[in-house]
């Protein structure tokens, strides 16, 4: 039984709150409850009302490596704490509330919240997820703490809601060649304290496929399968989650079916099926779109020499292949229409996709 009390009053205060439930969800605790968001001016300052609400994990963190963990989540979010200690306007706040029964008091940290009894922003919240939990300084439930509040605000209940996100352990992330894959999947491996692993290929063979598609295609893929083979039966037993792959090992067929010739597809396929027992099965499959025009500016951009030969027709071929397997697949898809943005540099930009991500 630990309760945090989060609040925004900065930026998009909704995103914000659901960023930070995501963030806990994943690098912490799964939030095994989370009440209503609450209204309310500042206190103690002027600025933009707060949006705030209460959650429940469980975590066998010791509470100032748990108060850690919460400060790089706000550290993620845009807020470093100011060490002056004075109230002021921020994206996010997170604030251990209670930590089991323990009273802790020292420079660092105060369980409980040493000001939470005076704060109905904390109390009205708290009270949906916890109203029979007793204060261990004194005694009290929640509901009584409530009732001698000297505080006179009486916090606005918001229609709008943050959820728990489902977790995920394994996420595969997909698209055309030159769509962002490894660098999204290097940033949510950040976000989510997760292991990328990075598809691994031989430049010699994609060379060879460029420069001749319709007769090196069958080689080219039997390599790529042999590789994605090895890494999954590696990872198959190891532990650390979330697993974030940039490549979905089933994209195979997907190039297969577009490159090969009809007795090599078979063939291909043959071999494709007595592997596919092996083979991490994504709980998620992250697909990234963008306009084919601006991928293929992408592509010449970061100038790989095997790759010079990419043109428009071939990659319109390949997303006329994706976007018929979309209609068809049974993994669980999460699309994303990446547009123009960079979000490789602007971090505010990621944050609006991982926020779709935990809302999905």
């Amino acid at each position: 039984m630990i309760y945090l009390s989060i609040g925004s009053n900065l930026g998009d205060r909704l995103s914000f709150l659901q960023l930070a439930v995501g963030l806990i969800s994943y690098r912490i605790s799964k939030v095994k409850n989370i009440s209503r968001i609450y209204e309310t001016p500042a206190m103690g300052f002027k600025g933009n009302p707060f949006y705030n609400i209460c959650v429940e994990i469980n975590t066998d963190l010791r509470p100032k490596s748990l108060l850690k963990k919460l400060l790089d989540i706000e550290k993620y979010l845009g807020r470093v704490r100011s060490s002056d200690r004075k109230s002021k306007s921020r994206k996010i706040d997170i604030d251990i509330v209670y930590y089991k029964n323990l009273i802790i008091n020292d420079k660092e940290l105060h369980i409980p919240h040493e000001n939470m009894h005076e704060r109905n922003f904390v109390l009205y919240p708290l009270l949906e997820i916890c109203d029979k939990f007793i204060d261990p300084r004194n005694g009290k439930s929640i509901q009584t703490l409530l009732e001698s509040s000297k505080d006179t605000v009486i916090p606005k209940k918001v229609e709008q809601k943050v959820y728990i996100p489902e977790i995920k352990k394994v996420i595969a992330i997909e698209g055309l060649i030159g769509v962002g894959k490894t660098e999204f999947s290097r940033k949510l491996s950040e976000a989510l304290s997760g292991e990328i692993i990075l598809e691994q290929f031989k430049e010699i063979n994609l060379e060879k496929f460029y420069n001749n598609p319709a007769q090196n295609a069958f080689e080219t893929e039997k390599s790529f399968l042999e590789l994605r083979l090895d890494q999954h039966k590696e990872f198959k037993n190891k532990k650390k989650y979330p697993q974030i792959f940039d490549y979905l090992a089933h994209k195979s067929i997907i190039f297969a079916k577009k490159t090969m010739t009809k007795f090599e597809f078979i063939k291909f396929q043959s071999d494709f099926n007595n592997c596919s027992k092996f083979f991490i099965k994504p709980e998620v499959v992250i697909l990234l779109d963008r306009d084919t025009k601006y991928i293929l500016k992408n592509i010449k951009k970061r100038g790989r020499n095997f790759e010079k030969k990419i043109d428009f027709k071939y990659l319109d071929l390949i997303k006329s292949e994706y976007n018929n397997w979309k209609t068809k697949t049974k993994f669980m898809l999460f699309s994303l229409d990446l547009k123009k943005s960079d979000f490789k540099n602007d971090h505010s930009i990621f944050l609006i996709f991982l926020n779709l991500f935990f809302k999905n």
